[in-house]
């Protein structure tokens, strides 16, 4: 069943039937009133040369934002472009919005907000990249927001089983820029529009458009979302950027989607070609392969593009599949065209290709970050203590090399956070748990996550103590990691007392 929506304001006015640069000017002037509402700030000052990687949502780890800022730090990348709305229509942030909590976009734990206050406090220029019409989460609980298949009246997919919201709807249009207010709100520096376009996969034949315009192309559909969006954006203090197809780069005329530049440019700050040289088609320009030619691909499209805007022009690398060579070469190209901004994507986020390119053009080799303190760095410490609510659940002495855990029951209405083996072996040094495994000759690598390695190290408690982890219960465990990194139940007494009074008093019972 169709849900009842409110009209936006904009979007009673599109319902109107008047001529279409009638219409384009009363839309302009309602944002220019509702702009006078908006606390107007600086708008923040682009650098003069960005140089980025993208982030997917599952990279916005302590430890991935930690390797991203080490890097920045030892190189010349000084911006992060981290995906907050994906095609799927999900956000990666704790929106308050009232329609994406509705339909359950909204992330809740809301683990965006700390990665760009740590990317801030670095120094690091943050860049918002949110998916606009491609939003299978509005259309799935708002058919009538998205694009329709006319041989059956259902919402259309696209080839990926996607469904797209309707790019002439202004409903969908402040839905995206209630959102990037929200982001703005954030913190984040600039807001760059992806999926900025109408569908080019999946049975095209079949798209009906409700509410379309028989006056208005698809260009200039793109091009007015992008102008009510800039004045509803920029006086919040933010740059605006688009991502457009490498295509656009070389075709002044619509291929079909609305990415014209000359509709688009005058209303943003950055333009953000996607020109990698695997994508194009394989005899581009007489070359035999165009992705055996990064650095010709990128400086002579970059030249075309510079001759059509003034505006900055911020190219997305190819940063997968490639050799650190063609990287480089890449970026060559770039410098070349007489511009020196970039911007990395390789979809997972990995970016050691990238790293080590980097590398070779500084001529220095790059150390790897280091996330925690070694166990060669912490022999020299204090004792730890961690206590539950009524018992030590770690007890570790750094100076003869050993470790106390015990789990913790649940009593007297509090609920401990140390119930479970895994949850007390978090509470070990990370280089005590490395440690461990390479005594063990258990395989990870630097970047195996500290929560895999507590399940490997519960593991090992397991087979150690013959006992399945769910039905262990509050005891004493002890680990020499000095000497065989076995977990066992049998400790002296001088431990036995150590654990019950690590502090001269006593701390729990046996």
């Amino acid at each position: 069943m169709t849900k009842n929506i409110m009209l936006f304001p904009l979007q009673k006015l599109l319902l109107i039937d008047r001529p279409g640069n009638v219409r384009r000017w009363i839309i302009i002037i309602s944002c220019l009133i509702i702009s006078l509402f908006i606390t107007s700030k600086s708008l923040a000052v682009l650098p003069e040369s960005v140089n980025a990687v993208y982030i997917p949502s599952h990279c916005y780890t302590d430890r991935k934002v930690s390797e991203l800022i080490h890097y920045a730090k030892l190189t010349k990348m000084n911006a992060v472009v981290l995906h907050v709305k994906d095609p799927y229509g999900m956000l990666n942030w704790k929106s308050k919005n009232v329609m994406a909590v509705e339909i359950g976009a909204s992330e809740p734990n809301g683990t965006l907000d700390k990665a760009v206050r740590r990317f801030k406090e670095a120094g690091i220029w943050t860049i918002a990249k949110i998916d606009v019409f491609a939003d299978n989460r509005l259309v799935d609980e708002y058919p009538e927001m998205g694009i329709i298949d006319s041989s059956n009246g259902e919402p259309w997919k696209d080839k990926n089983g996607l469904y797209w919201a309707n790019p002439y709807d202004c409903n969908v249009w402040e839905y995206n820029i209630a959102l990037c207010k929200e982001l703005a709100g954030l913190g984040f520096d600039e807001i760059q529009f992806d999926y900025i376009r109408f569908p080019c996969d999946g049975d095209l034949k079949k798209i009906s458009f409700p509410m379309v315009s028989d006056d208005m192309t698809k260009a200039e559909c793109i091009g007015m979302f992008l102008e009510i969006a800039g004045m509803r954006l920029k006086p919040l203090g933010v740059a605006i950027s688009i991502d457009i197809f490498g295509v656009a780069a070389w075709k002044k005329e619509d291929f079909g989607v609305g990415q014209v530049l000359e509709n688009m440019a005058p209303h943003v700050d950055v333009i953000c070609p996607m020109l990698y040289p695997s994508h194009f088609s394989k005899d581009f320009l007489t070359m035999s392969n165009s992705g055996n030619y990064p650095r010709d691909i990128m400086e002579l499209s970059m030249e075309r593009l510079q001759k059509r805007t003034d505006k900055r022009i911020r190219p997305w690398i190819q940063g997968f599949w490639y050799s650190k060579e063609k990287i480089n070469a890449q970026i060559d190209g770039i410098l070349n065209a007489g511009t020196s901004s970039w911007a990395v994507w390789n979809p997972v986020g990995n970016y050691s290709t990238t790293y080590l390119a980097l590398s070779q053009r500084m001529d220095t080799e790059l150390p790897e970050p280091q996330f925690y303190p070694s166990l060669n760095e912490i022999t020299d410490r204090q004792s730890l203590i961690s206590r539950g609510n009524f018992r030590v659940v770690n007890l570790t002495n750094y100076k003869e090399g050993f470790t106390i855990l015990s789990l913790e029951e649940s009593k007297n209405g509090k609920k401990s956070s140390y119930s479970t083996p895994s949850s007390v072996v978090s509470t070990m040094d990370e280089g005590i748990m490395d440690h461990i495994l390479t005594q063990r000759d258990i395989q990870f690598s630097k970047k195996t996550s500290r929560y895999y390695k507590r399940t490997l190290i519960a593991n090992l408690l397991s087979k150690d103590l013959n006992i399945d982890l769910r039905r262990l219960r509050p005891m004493p465990i002890y680990i020499d990691w000095n000497d065989n990194c076995l977990f066992t139940r049998t400790l002296t007494q001088e431990h036995i007392e150590l654990y019950r009074n690590p502090h001269g008093q006593l701390q729990a019972s046996l």
